[in-house]
């Protein structure tokens, strides 16, 4: 063999042992020293439920994961901020590439408040309910802007984000300030005269009956002299203290004005019972849905009575009372 063979078949071997290392070389990394390198790389992703956001983040970190687009959704449970769930879950094995999806607690479910400024009580009430909130009246007070049981103001305001069932505070009013009223002398009068009178301008009466030597039966014996509209007065009347035709009793009745909105109605109640005709809502406006209660405002009644409800100057209807 001369010189060159010697020289090529050199190469072929020492080529050939080189093949047979890279492929002892490669079934190594690829049956061995690769699984093994897979293996070693999962990480158990750690618990993060009822962690706030940065805590979780920094939990992430530290184990050399990240998270994926954070979802944020409403718990009733969970306060805001923290994390209320998480995929994959805790103590699961993943690459390191891979992300982990975290859900994040708003808060509870919040919702606005409704307006109910200018609204009847009851309508006020009504509004507030059906927004899931719970009506709470908190204070009344005398009121030149605003008619009797009318909202004047609450809180939280307007738009105000808040947890359902949370109560809101409500300031009423009470009408305008009762005005303070110098009564003449009454005496020897008859009631059936001056009653329409007096509940005209807006007191409320209760008759006493009292025997007497010298006035006669049906006048006035005494009466109080300084009051305020929307009073409850006493008149002490000659008769028989068993007399059933001037004992009187509280009318029983109700009214809810009609309507919608926020535009406030005139309201007229006349009365006619045994003491004849007299106005006991004398052309007062009144929100819609607002009651007027007429045994609360003390109204007395003496024998049979009618009553006629006009709005807005129609007779809305009447009703009797025996």
């Amino acid at each position: 063999m001369n010189k060159l063979n010697k020289t090529l078949w050199g190469m072929v071997k020492l080529a050939t042992y080189c093949l047979i290392v890279i492929g002892i070389i490669g079934l190594l990394i690829v049956f061995i020293i690769i699984p093994q390198w897979v293996k070693s790389t999962e990480i158990l992703v750690p618990n993060l439920d009822g962690k706030h956001y940065y805590q979780a983040l920094h939990s992430l970190s530290d184990v050399g994961l990240a998270p994926e687009n954070t979802i944020y959704q409403a718990s009733s449970s969970e306060p805001k901020g923290n994390v209320i769930d998480q995929d994959p879950p805790a103590n699961h094995s993943i690459k390191p590439h891979h992300k982990v999806k975290i859900t994040v607690s708003t808060g509870a479910d919040m919702t606005p408040v409704p307006s109910v400024v200018g609204k009847s009580l009851d309508a006020a009430r009504e509004t507030l309910e059906t927004a899931d909130f719970r009506p709470n009246t908190i204070a009344r007070v005398y009121s030149t802007n605003y008619l009797l049981d009318t909202v004047i103001a609450q809180s939280p305001a307007e738009g105000t984000p808040k947890k359902r069932r949370s109560p809101v505070n409500l300031l009423v009013s009470l009408g305008r300030k009762p005005q303070p009223i110098q009564l003449p002398d009454l005496k020897n009068q008859l009631v059936s005269e001056v009653l329409p009178a007096l509940e005209a301008v807006g007191l409320n009466v209760e008759i006493i009956n009292s025997p007497h030597p010298t006035i006669e039966h049906g006048r006035i014996i005494n009466h109080e002299k300084l009051v305020h509209s929307g009073d409850l007065i006493t008149l002490k009347v000659s008769g028989k203290r068993d007399e059933t035709e001037n004992s009187g009793r509280w009318l029983t009745h109700k009214h809810t004005v009609s309507g919608e909105g926020n535009q406030t109605i005139e309201v007229k109640i006349v009365i006619i019972d045994d003491y004849g005709e007299r106005i006991e809502v004398n052309n007062v406006f009144y929100a819609p849905g607002a009651i007027i209660d007429l045994e609360k405002r003390r109204v007395k009644v003496f024998g049979p009575a009618l009553v006629i409800v006009f709005e807005d100057g129609k007779k809305l209807y009447e009703r009797r009372y025996q």
